[in-house]
């Protein structure tokens, strides 16, 4: 169900939305274009290593910055963490210790690309988590999950060569290092690379890193827990031969003229739940107030976990995500879209209560192209067969805890494979308070939060003044 007229009436208002498709893009370096022919002109690819301009202490809990080149067209970001060795695991004693699942991206709570003092993009571990394994296939599920580090815990066993998954990977001599995507609006294609030649001022890349207690799978005692023990940035870059620089620069940056590139950031929103209603309740869902996401929504992400797997200390579980019933998203009395089934698998095996066997979410993944690695279930270390029926899974990550099934998406755009094309999007700042609301399966109980993820649609401005000096921005509604 969904309600085209109040989508399209809301967009109209959208000044960013009026102003995206009347604006004059920026011309891509790369369009060498003859007749459906891609003729690129002189370039040539580099991979820089950025450390960081403070370092990070072995406790992390502060932010650390990187300070991105000053030459090239950046294409694509890559977080490294390094992890000093932490028990060796080699008993079946109380000292055993392993890193969350996915530690490479919850080693951080947020990132930030600053210029001018301003934030031009912002993310989360969970919106990369849910949005790159959305993306992926299973084969690309699994490069990720040994750049993030998701595996098994594994089990302590006196034979050190015997240890597997996270247990194995903690006590491993010379320690980890795991390295985190960042997909930020220049990764979407060459012709939106973030272009550091011309710009006033130094770029920084901000990363809040989480005290390392709550990194790990396990709090251990300080003598015997995983600590940080370095980061750094890799970055990759296009690189104009000095002809192709000035030409590329006299075609875009006229004095007093402004150019520009579509671009995306996120905003996420995190909702506590004290009671869940269920889906065979007749009354009213939990309903969450989103009006403090605002502007240009192109896609939202809804997902549910246990307050109780995020507040542990012994077996600290990140995305260990709880299936949802129903979602609906409203504004003002009026349904804007709503999945009325979108549990996934038989909601009761008991059969005496619950909403039987539904497909609804599998329509909507299969339709969105966001089908996630649809990996089998892990077991020790071998993948097995799941039973949709019996799991209420088609398929989890290695760490056998994240389910992208259980993720929910509300998609107003249509390439799923980018984040920013201005191909269809919901302006939330112009609807009457927007509200989202959820049930839950049958069975479900206790304290649980509630997440939203948007995809927010900015526009990216280069702006050259008479003297020739060039300011960039980012512009949001």
């Amino acid at each position: 169900m969904s309600n085209p007229q109040l989508i399209h009436r809301a967009n109209e208002n959208s000044s960013l939305y009026n102003t995206i498709k009347a604006r004059n893009s920026k011309q891509n370096v790369f369009d060498y274009v003859n007749e459906g022919e891609l003729n690129v002109c002189p370039y040539a690819k580099s991979r820089v290593v950025v450390n960081p301009t403070t370092s990070l202490n072995a406790d992390g809990g502060q932010t650390i910055k990187f300070e991105l080149p000053n030459f090239g067209l950046l294409d694509d970001l890559y977080l490294q963490t390094e992890f000093a060795r932490g028990d060796t695991n080699a008993d079946t004693g109380a000292k055993d210790c392993f890193l969350v699942d996915m530690a490479g991206a919850f080693t951080f709570s947020k990132i930030r690309v600053v210029y001018n003092g301003n934030t031009v993009f912002e993310t989360t571990p969970e919106h990369l988590v849910v949005s790159l394994y959305g993306r992926a296939n299973r084969e690309q599920s699994l490069v990720l999950d040994g750049m993030l580090g998701s595996a098994i815990v594994g089990a302590a066993n006196d034979t050190h060569t015997n240890l597997e998954g996270r247990m194995a990977m903690a006590s491993s001599f010379g320690g980890q290092k795991l390295s985190c995507p960042l997909k930020c609006w220049f990764s979407e294609s060459v012709g939106r690379n973030f272009d550091l030649y011309s710009l006033s001022s130094k770029c920084f890349l901000e990363v809040d890193y989480r005290p390392i207690l709550d990194v790990h799978g396990k709090a251990e005692t300080a003598a015997d827990r995983i600590t940080y023990a370095g980061s750094n940035l890799i970055c990759y870059l296009n690189e104009l031969s000095p002809q192709e620089i000035s030409a590329y620069q006299s075609r875009n940056y006229a004095p007093n003229s402004v150019s520009s590139q579509l671009g995306y950031t996120t905003t996420q929103l995190v909702e506590s739940v004290a009671t869940p209603v269920l889906v065979t309740a007749t009354t009213a869902g939990n309903k969450i107030k989103i009006n403090s996401i605002s502007g240009l929504c192109r896609r939202l992400y809804v997902f549910a976990t246990l307050d109780a797997d995020r507040a542990s200390t012994t077996a600290k579980k990140y995305m260990n995500l709880v299936d949802l019933g129903s979602i609906k998203i409203s504004a003002n009395n009026q349904v804007i879209y709503e999945i009325q089934d979108c549990g996934v698998g038989i909601d009761n095996l008991n059969r005496t209560a619950g909403n039987g066997y539904q497909t609804d979410q599998f329509v909507e993944m299969f339709h969105n192209k966001l089908s996630g690695p649809a990996n089998g279930a892990v077991a020790s270390d071998t993948y097995k067969l799941t039973d949709i029926g019996v799991d209420k899974s088609i398929g989890k990550t290695s760490g056998d805890e994240f389910e992208f099934s259980r993720v929910k998406v509300i998609n107003f755009g249509m390439n799923p494979d980018d984040y920013s094309s201005a191909d269809g999007a919901l302006a939330l700042s112009q609807v009457n308070v927007p509200e989202l609301e959820v049930k839950f399966p049958t069975g479900t109980s206790g304290a649980h939060s509630v997440h939203v993820v948007a995809e927010l649609i900015t526009l990216s401005t280069y702006n050259t003044s008479a003297t020739g000096q060039i300011n960039f921005k980012s512009i949001s509604e």
